[in-house]
């Protein structure tokens, strides 16, 4: 996840929790562990 403020509630941490899920947040500027940016960057470069 990355680190913008509202990830880090502790509401939105007990949500996650609660599903059996964990929380993982990501180095800032990290794109090589965010798979979607590379998509991202595809999409915004196709012309």
């Amino acid at each position: 996840m990355d680190n913008i403020n509202f990830h880090k509630n502790s509401k939105v941490k007990e949500l996650i929790e609660s599903v059996g899920a964990s929380i993982l947040f990501l180095p800032t500027y990290s794109p090589d562990l965010n798979p979607i940016e590379h998509y991202w960057f595809k999409i915004k470069h196709a012309n």
